[in-house]
């Protein structure tokens, strides 16, 4: 919607704001459930889940230790024995450590002993012969069976303190044996052990280490309960005002679209970040009435201010958290035509918020110098250094953990959610802006399983559903895939790639010459060549200038999986004819994924005639998505830079075929360097942690040229042609 007179800024941010938060403080009930519940909801849960603990605590503490344990002799020495180890029980210095609280015998005739041990009045029956104490103090060796019950279920610790005491036993027997031949003691004691400064670890002790992962599944809810808070205002913010038919007088206000959707996601984030407080004071509350339910000893030199400090930190880390819910859910609730959509829209969200914020807890995620820049994610892992430090966590082996600095941490989540978060608002203004969204019909969201009309390209939302199909088709394709690593690959492409684009493209019925962008870069010969050489050139400049940047930044230590997957593909490019690893690694790659990402999604995202923020946008969407489907976090960044490049080619020379020889140069470069190295100097390289300068000047040299060989002979096409050329020049300011 066109607007003569724009006038927007902080003072259109401010009221539309201010409108939008009045509308939700006067809806009682979503005020109680986003900012109430939650303080009445951590108490209980918190309660629940700390008297789990100390029951825990007690039962550990009961299983680990025998209070008593009693012994049932029969036979003609059983008083005998029972004298015996009554005196080693009370020694002088008292019975021997390792031993029940208190042991008893009892001297009664077998058949009685039978009864005991199966009824519970004693533990163990051990029958003693004649003849059995001549035994004991001769020199031979006495057999002794130990007889449990077979009605009662076996208990361990009966099992561990009879050995205990018969061991002691034997050892006080066989010191008298000395002593009758007059040895000394130390004969059989050659090497006394002692521990120094170590006290054996009690139960309450480890609960104590427990703690830091318990409160970081604390972190967890509370990222997911902060995000929900962005639920209601969100939905009503947009969907709401769709269902009120006030969004089309709100559109021709003297302002931007952005500057609409900034205001809304003002109100929504001021209300996020009011859940965040509400849950992070009720976090505060709880923790400090949890010391008296706990067992003594658990918070032991935690003050109160400590834990309100970390409590506060945890806030202002969990501020970016807070910013990019509210806009994902902005976002995902402007491609809604009513409330009732937007809720079931957002039932996903919380997975996908509930699967980021749970990765920052797995082993290792502190070594992963790029995990707090992603969402929800990032926030966690942020805070979960702060638990290290306050709890003085340190690894099991003793060893350091190289982690990220807390400051850098959180510079680089704030960061990362300023970007997000700007990228979902002007997103959510496109959506806003498209009429088709906007003003779609009543049936438009009940369809049902009718096929939709024939359209010339797929809607944004086709091009999420592809991206949405396509990774859990990749994530399944795990389990299908053989062990072998071409098998494997092939298996993958199959079904992530072309499945799903094949499904999708029958179902939608939209026009495949259009949509996949099937026309000629060049009208020339010269234009041909010109389009061949210079995506070439681009492709595999790109490739050398990504490794030497890869190899700045991991330090040429990449992670074990990033190992494995190297050496796969070195075995394959030496293991055969040239033409596989060309074909498997570069040709069937490139194909597939342009097809899928510069071809289907890149076309969704950028629309018909793709100008300025929207192609920026469709741009750097399709990237993101790309470096999605790449699951090893070192090839992210790379991959991401090669969407982002094959996507400005795409649009610049409204054909996919240069894309795709981009492509194919890309994956081949490593292909034919590999080809081309000898074993040694590939082992010399694989310890290496640059590139020789020379290569880095020259693959810059290739992508200049590269870059301008497709700039300068692209095809020029008219303004009513589906890829616009001039769509990049024109980027209007926000």
């Amino acid at each position: 919607m066109n607007r003569s007179t724009p006038a927007g800024g902080w003072s259109a941010w401010l009221a539309i704001a201010r409108r939008d938060l009045l509308e939700f403080i006067r809806d009682r009930r979503a005020l109680f459930i986003t900012l109430v519940m939650p303080m009445l909801m951590y108490p209980l849960l918190a309660l629940s889940s700390t008297l789990g603990v100390r029951t825990a605590v007690l039962e550990l503490e009961r299983r680990e230790t025998l209070p008593r344990l009693v012994f049932a002799f029969s036979g003609a020495d059983a008083e005998a024995f029972a004298i015996r180890l009554e005196c080693l029980a009370n020694g002088p210095e008292g019975p021997p450590d390792g031993w029940p609280r208190e042991v008893l015998s009892r001297v009664v005739d077998p058949q009685e002993a039978i009864s005991l041990i199966d009824e519970g009045a004693a533990d163990v029956w051990i029958d003693m012969p004649r003849a059995s104490m001549a035994t004991l103090d001769g020199t031979d060796t006495l057999p002794v069976d130990v007889r449990l019950s077979t009605v009662r279920p076996p208990d361990r610790r009966v099992r561990q303190g009879t050995l205990d005491v018969l061991r002691d036993l034997a050892d006080a027997t066989r010191l008298r044996r000395l002593q009758r031949a007059g040895l000394p003691e130390t004969l059989l004691e050659p090497l006394r052990v002692r521990f120094m400064g170590d006290a054996p670890q009690t139960s309450v002790t480890a609960v104590r280490e427990m703690m830091p992962m318990a409160v970081a599944a604390v972190l967890v809810l509370l990222s997911l309960l902060t995000a929900t808070g962005a639920f209601y205002p969100a939905i009503d913010a947009i969907a709401g005002e769709k269902e009120r038919g006030t969004i089309e007088t709100l559109l021709i206000a003297p302002c931007s679209t952005f500057d609409i959707v900034t205001g809304k996601f003002g109100a929504v984030f001021v209300v996020t970040l009011a859940t965040l407080v509400a849950n992070g004071l009720s976090i505060a509350l709880t923790a400090t009435v949890l010391r008296r339910f706990l067992p003594a000893g658990v918070l032991s030199g935690m003050p109160v201010g400590d834990l309100l400090a970390l409590v506060g930190l945890t806030l202002a880390a969990y501020v970016g958290l807070a910013s990019v819910a509210a806009a994902l859910c902005l976002t995902v609730t402007a491609a809604s035509k009513s409330a009732k959509e937007a809720q079931n829209t957002l039932t996903p969200v919380v997975m996908l918020i509930a699967a980021l914020s749970g990765s920052a807890l797995l082993p290792g995620s502190e070594q992963r110098i790029w995990l707090p820049a992603v969402p929800f994610a990032g926030q966690v892992a942020v805070a979960k250094s702060m638990l290290a430090t306050f709890f003085g966590t340190t690894p099991a082996d003793g060893g350091a953990v190289e982690s990220v600095d807390f400051t850098i941490g959180l510079a680089v989540s704030v960061a990362s959610s300023g970007f997000f978060t700007w990228l979902l608002l002007l997103v959510t203004s496109s959506l806003v802006a498209n009429e088709e969204i906007l003003f779609r019909g009543p049936d438009a969201a009940t369809r049902g399983f009718r096929r939709p009309p024939r359209r010339e390209r797929p809607s944004l939302g086709q091009g999420i559903a592809l991206i949405v199909l396509g990774l859990a088709s990749l994530w399944y394709a795990q389990g299908l895939a053989p062990a072998s690593f071409v098998p494997a690959l092939i298996v993958q492409q199959a079904v992530a790639v072309v499945a799903p684009l094949v499904v999708m493209a029958w179902w939608q019925r939209t026009s495949l010459r259009s949509t996949l962008s099937l026309s000629q870069p060049a009208d020339t010969p010269v234009g041909w060549a010109a389009m061949l050489a210079g995506p070439a050139l681009v492709g595999s400049g790109l490739f050398v200038v990504g490794a030497a940047a890869a190899l700045a930044v991991w330090g040429g230590t990449p992670s074990p999986e990033a190992k494995q997957f190297a050496a796969q593909i070195v075995r394959l490019i030496q293991g055969g004819p040239p033409i596989i690893p060309i074909l498997i690694l570069a040709v069937m790659p490139a194909v597939c994924e342009e097809v899928f990402f510069r071809g289907w999604v890149l076309s969704a995202f950028a629309g018909t005639r793709p100008r300025g923020r929207r192609a920026i946008l469709a741009v750097v969407a399709q990237a993101a998505a790309f470096a999605a489907f790449h699951l090893l976090p070192e090839r992210m960044p790379q991959t991401f830079a090669l969407g982002l490049v094959a996507g400005w080619i795409t649009l610049v020379t409204g054909s996919l075929l240069p894309a795709i020889i981009a492509h194919i140069a890309h994956n081949a470069t490593p292909v034919l360097l590999v080809m081309a190295a000898s074993p040694e100097s590939l082992d010399t390289a694989s310890g290496g942690s640059f590139l020789p300068p020379w290569a880095v000047a020259a693959a810059v040299a290739s992508l200049l040229v590269g870059g301008w060989l497709i700039t300068t002979f692209r095809r020029h096409r008219t303004e009513d042609q589906a890829w616009t050329p001039a769509a990049l020049d024109d980027v209007p300011q926000p």
